[in-house]
Parts: structure tokens; sequence; C-alpha cells
């Protein structure tokens, strides 16, 4: 069965939407690493544990 010119049209649109939305996604789960470093570095990095001994540390 063939297909009219608007229903290929439609498809082709569709599909490359489609591709964008998992290209977006894969490209941010690879970034998400990044972003939360990045994240943790401008916020001054993990907060440190206090001392059990309660002395400072230097």
């Amino acid at each position: 069965m063939h297909q009219s010119r608007k229903e290929q049209g439609l498809e082709r649109t569709s599909r490359r939407m489609l591709h964008a939305d998992r290209r977006e996604a894969l490209v941010f789960s690879e970034l998400e690493d990044d972003i939360e470093a990045a994240a943790d570095w401008a916020a001054g990095g993990a907060p440190k544990r206090p001392d059990p001994s309660g002395e400072r540390g230097i």
C-alpha cells in the first residue's frame, strides 16, 4: 500500500522531531555529571564533616 505525499511528509517530519528529542536527551545525559560537578564547584565543593573530636583541622 502506498502513502500519499502528505502522509510521507508528515512521517518524515515526525521522525526528524523524534530523533532531535532523542539526541537532546542523550547529550543531556552525557553532560549531567559535568553539570553536577560544576554546581558543586561553584558552591564551594562538598560540605566538610565536623571533626568528631571537636577540633578544627587547618
